[in-house]
């Protein structure tokens, strides 16, 4: 198990609404639990040797961060995560269910929109773990290299490169938007093209359309405690996918 979900209804009921959860305003240090405000220019020691993932969904936030590095200490566990802006894309919702019941985040390319994500600047002994964490036993993310990329990096220099985990299940299509995919209201975008909703939005497009004769939290809890029913779930989920599309992106790990 890549971290332990809570055992109550209640908490399990906010871990899948709360996503994905709430980043600071600008760039940050993550280290012991602990995340500090990084002001001013980047500075280069800071994330010399370390590898930009693009987090376009919950690891933006310090407490999913918290959650898959929480158990480092020291050096080991300082992330930088820096603001940027991804120009000629958008994040929008994966179309599967998570474990903890949140329908995650995945880009997409849109023409015009410049949307706001995290890029954090991962040593070489901590990609596993990301990578445990995102691919794990059921690979629902796919991780490689986008190259010819425009990402402004506040405080430091534009990268032509990063790299990221995206979605192998595809994007969740938005039920008013003619194969359009749905994207998240949660992550700010500037010329944004797709409609936005908030994840409860979006999970409910899922108990309309796959469990209509059920209450929201009773699909979710259903969903997050029988594995059998949600992978039922994921799978006809894939019947209205809009299959991702992310120009010069090159698949290394799934």
């Amino acid at each position: 198990m890549p971290w332990a979900l809570p055992e109550s209804d209640d908490a399990l009921l906010r871990l899948a609404k709360g996503y994905p959860y709430a980043a600071p305003a600008g760039s940050y240090l993550y280290r012991d639990g602990k995340s500090e405000t990084l002001k001013g220019p980047l500075e280069a020691a800071l994330t010399a040797g370390r590898v930009p993932v693009i987090a376009h969904g919950s690891n933006r936030a310090p407490e999913q961060i918290h959650r898959k590095f929480g158990h480092l200490r020291g050096s080991a566990s300082e992330i930088p995560v820096t603001r940027a802006w991804l120009t000629d894309h958008d994040v929008v919702y994966s179309a599967h269910m998570t474990r903890y019941g949140s329908i995650s985040a995945t880009l997409h390319e849109a023409p015009g929109t410049r949307v706001q994500v995290f890029v954090t600047w991962l040593t070489e002994a901590q990609l596993p773990r990301m990578h445990e964490t995102e691919i794990g036993r059921t690979g629902n993310y796919g991780y490689g290299r986008m190259g010819d990329i425009d990402l402004a990096v506040e405080g430091g220099p534009a990268l032509a490169e990063a790299f990221v985990y995206l979605s192998v299940h595809g994007c969740l299509d938005d039920p008013e938007g003619a194969g359009a995919p749905l994207a998240l209201a949660a992550v700010p975008a500037q010329n944004r093209r797709h409609r936005g909703a908030d994840q409860e939005a979006a999970l409910s497009v899922l108990r309309e359309r796959h469990h209509p004769d059920a209450e929201l939290d009773a699909m979710i809890l259903a969903n997050i405690k029988n594995v059998d029913q949600r992978r039922r779930l994921v799978e006809a989920l894939q019947s209205s996918a809009v299959p991702w599309s992310v120009p010069g992106f090159e698949l290394l790990l799934r």
